[in-house]
C-alpha cells in the first residue's frame, strides 16, 4: 500500500507527536508513505527517520498552518502524488485548498467551538465551517475517542457520516526508554504535562497547590510549550509567591520528559476539556500514579478512580492531591489500576485498525 500522510504538525505537541508515530509504525509494517514537512524542519527529519528511508519518501516545501501560500504550494504536490498514492490521510482536519478523493482525516476534538477557546465569534465560524467541509470532501473520519464522536453527533446531528473511533496509543519512545533513570529536580515533586491554554486549566492547579504546600514538601513540575504572549501563569505563581515551589521546564527534551514522568510522585491532569488527553497514559506507561479531573473523556479513558476530582472545585483538588501524597497504599492502587487501564491501549491493535480501516477504502 502506498499512502500519504500529512506532516504539517510534525514537531507541534499533540498532534504532532500522533503523526510521528504513526508514520513510523505505517512505515515498519511495510507500507510506503509520502509526507509533505515543513523546509525549516527538513534535518530534523532526515535525521529521525533514516532508519526508514527506504519507506518514507518525505516532500519538503513552504508549508505553515494557515498559509494561503503554503496551501496552493501542497495542492499541486498533491495533484502529482493522486496518481501513485491509494489514499491521502491528514491527522488533522486543515485540508488545503485541492482534496484528492480518497482523503481520510482525524478529528481530536472540537475545542474552537467551546467556550475554552479565547477567540472572536467570528472565528469559530471560521473553524465550524472548516470542520464542516473537511468532514464533506474527506470519504472516512476517524476520532480518537467516543467522547469526541459523541460531541460531533451533537453538533452536526444528522448531517454527519460513519466516524471510527481509534485510540490513541503511547509512543515507544515512553515504552522502551532507555534513557538514564535520574531525577533531575532532585526534590519530590508533582508533574503537570501540557500547554498553558484555557482548557488545561493549569490556574486551578498551582491555586490548589498553593493551599496544601504547607502540608507537604513537594514541588509542582510544570512542563510543556509556553507562548510568550501568556505570561498570565507566571503572574499567577509571582501573585502567589510561589516561585520557589513551582519548577518550570519549557518544552522539555524527550529524555528530560521521561525522567519527569518516572521520577513524579503524582501526576495531575485537571483538564476542562480534552478530545482525549495523551500525558496521563504516558505517565502510568513510566510507571507515575494519575489523577484527573472527572470530565467524560477521562472518565471513558481512565475510569471513575482515577477521574476523581471536580476541576471548578479548586478544594476538591487540593484534597485529592493530598490524600494521594499522604497514603502510599492508595498511591500505589492508582498506579495499578492505571496500569490495567493501559492495557487497552494497545499499539499494535491501534495500527492494525488502521490499516484495516484504510484498506476497507480500496
Amino acid at each position: 500500500m502506498k499512502i500519504y500522510i500529512d506532516g504539517l504538525f510534525y514537531k507541534g505537541a499533540g498532534i504532532g507527536r500522533y503523526y510521528e508515530s504513526l508514520l513510523r509504525e505505517f512505515a515498519k509494517r511495510g507500507i510506503f508513505v509520502y509526507t509533505c514537512i515543513p523546509e525549516y524542519l527538513k534535518d530534523n527529519f532526515k535525521d529521525e527517520f533514516k532508519d526508514l528511508a527506504d519507506r518514507i519518501f518525505p516532500i519538503y516545501t513552504e508549508y505553515q498552518k494557515f498559509s494561503i501560500k503554503g496551501f496552493l504550494k501542497q495542492s499541486k504536490i498533491l495533484k502529482d502524488l493522486e496518481k501513485d498514492v491509494d489514499l491521502f490521510f491528514y491527522p488533522h482536519i486543515n485540508l488545503p485548498i485541492y482534496i484528492p478523493k480518497k482523503t481520510i482525516i482525524t478529528i481530536h476534538d472540537i475545542i474552537p467551538l467551546t467556550n475554552f477557546w479565547d477567540r472572536s465569534v467570528v472565528k469559530k465560524l471560521v473553524f465550524f465551517q472548516y470542520l464542516r467541509r473537511a468532514m464533506k470532501s474527506s470519504i472516512g473520519v476517524v476520532t480518537i475517542s467516543n467522547t469526541t464522536k459523541r460531541d460531533l453527533e451533537i453538533l452536526f446531528k444528522e448531517d454527519i457520516g460513519d466516524i471510527k473511533v481509534i485510540y490513541n496509543f503511547v509512543d515507544e519512545k515512553f515504552t522502551k526508554a532507555n534513557y538514564e533513570n535520574r531525577n533531575i529536580i532532585g526534590d519530590d515533586y508533582i508533574l503537570f504535562v501540557g500547554s498553558r491554554k484555557k482548557h488545561k486549566n493549569l490556574r486551578n492547579l498551582i491555586i490548589a497547590y498553593s493551599r496544601i504546600i504547607k502540608n507537604i514538601n513537594v514541588k509542582l513540575v510544570i512542563a510543556g510549550p509556553i507562548e510568550q504572549k501568556n505570561n498570565e501563569i507566571n503572574l499567577l505563581i509571582k501573585e502567589l509567591n510561589m516561585g520557589k515551589y513551582v519548577i518550570e521546564f519549557i518544552s522539555p527534551k524527550d529524555e528530560e520528559l521521561v525522567s519527569l514522568y518516572k521520577n513524579a510522585k503524582l501526576f495531575v491532569f485537571p483538564s476542562f476539556y480534552e478530545g482525549f488527553g495523551l500525558p496521563p497514559l504516558e505517565a502510568l506507561s513510566l510507571d507515575c500514579p494519575v489523577i484527573t479531573s472527572n470530565i467524560p473523556i477521562f472518565k471513558e479513558i481512565y475510569g471513575d478512580k482515577i477521574a476523581c476530582f471536580d476541576p471548578y472545585n479548586i478544594e476538591n483538588i487540593a484534597e485529592n492531591i493530598l490524600t494521594v501524597l499522604k497514603d502510599e497504599s492508595l498511591r500505589l492502587n492508582l498506579l495499578k489500576e492505571g496500569k490495567q487501564r493501559l492495557k487497552i491501549f494497545d499499539k499494535n491493535k491501534a495500527v492494525e485498525e488502521y490499516i484495516k480501516y484504510f484498506t476497507s477504502f480500496l
